[in-house]
């Protein structure tokens, strides 16, 4: 997609500004505030500027306009499949892209490998992880470490589950302005650099060695 990268930034933070006030289904936070709680943690724990963007928009699927889309308590089915797609159509970096699509999928490797994570879901985050396939089996976990950003997916999801405190103090859209548009013209040149993290690169308390598939 080759339009202005101002243009389509200002067209997601616009979009973000009145759709992103629709709630996050059934947890205590609109749409908007759990991106802007996500990127937020995203930034405080050092996120490249692929994983800040992969944060404030990973949940784009759900109120992105796709053309049959399914609903539920819980959300739009697929939402990370979806948004990932959106996000490649409107000019985002593939990892960007990738990393999204990834998010709901870290999720069921993280109840996998971590004996600890589950307990900390919402609700509405287990029922969602019921429908969602539940656990990755072994294979699925091998499947899923090869992908060159599973690092990057997990690090989203924990910003994600730590993104639902209502009226919490973030910055707030147009804080990102300057991201999304710099991140967008780069794609347009073939400038931006890789997202991908040393193995080392880890967020507190997220799993990163042992045998694949056992809990830690």
């Amino acid at each position: 997609m080759n339009a202005d990268p101002a243009a389509t930034a200002d067209r997601v933070i616009d979009f973000y500004s009145t759709e992103g006030q629709a709630e996050y289904h059934g947890e205590r936070v609109s749409q908007l505030e759990h991106a802007l709680q996500a990127a937020h943690n995203a930034r405080q724990d050092d996120g490249t500027d692929q994983e800040i963007i992969a944060a404030l928009l990973h949940d784009i699927g759900h109120i992105w306009p796709v053309e049959g889309r399914k609903m539920t308590s819980v959300g739009v089915v697929a939402h990370d499949r979806l948004g990932g797609q959106a996000l490649r159509e409107l000019g985002f970096s593939d990892d960007v892209a990738d990393i999204v699509s990834g998010h709901v999928a870290a999720k069921r490797y993280l109840v996998a490998t971590d004996g600890d994570y589950a307990a900390t879901l919402s609700d509405v985050s287990v029922e969602s992880l019921r429908r969602q396939g539940g656990p990755m089996s072994p294979e699925e976990l091998e499947e899923f470490t090869r992908s060159p950003n599973w690092k990057s997916q997990v690090r989203v999801r924990t910003w994600d589950d730590r993104a639902k405190t209502p009226g919490a103090d973030v910055p707030d859209l147009e804080s990102y302005r300057e991201l999304l548009t710099d991140h967008l013209s780069r794609q347009q040149t073939s400038e931006y650099p890789s997202s991908r993290r040393k193995p080392d690169s880890w967020p507190r308390n997220v799993p990163h060695s042992g045998v694949v598939g056992q809990p830690r």
